[in-house]
């Protein structure tokens, strides 16, 4: 079986999505259907843009932390 090649997508492609996410009221599930993404990846930007607006980190880093 071959191994497809994994995608990479840029920090606007990530905010674009996780503002879909935000602003449309859709499930993470259908957003990510729509978009050809995979669901658990784009549950990753939520919760890490979460993080970073919040400041409340409870143990995670922010992007900027990360970096």
């Amino acid at each position: 079986m071959t191994q497809k090649p994994r995608r990479t997508f840029t920090d606007e492609q990530k905010a674009e999505a996780v503002r879909i996410v935000g602003q449309s009221g859709k499930p993470v599930s259908q957003v990510a259907q729509e978009m050809g993404l995979t669901e658990s990846a784009l549950r990753k930007w939520v919760k890490q843009a979460h993080i970073d607006r919040s400041g409340d980190t409870q143990g995670s880093l922010t992007c900027a932390e990360q970096n």
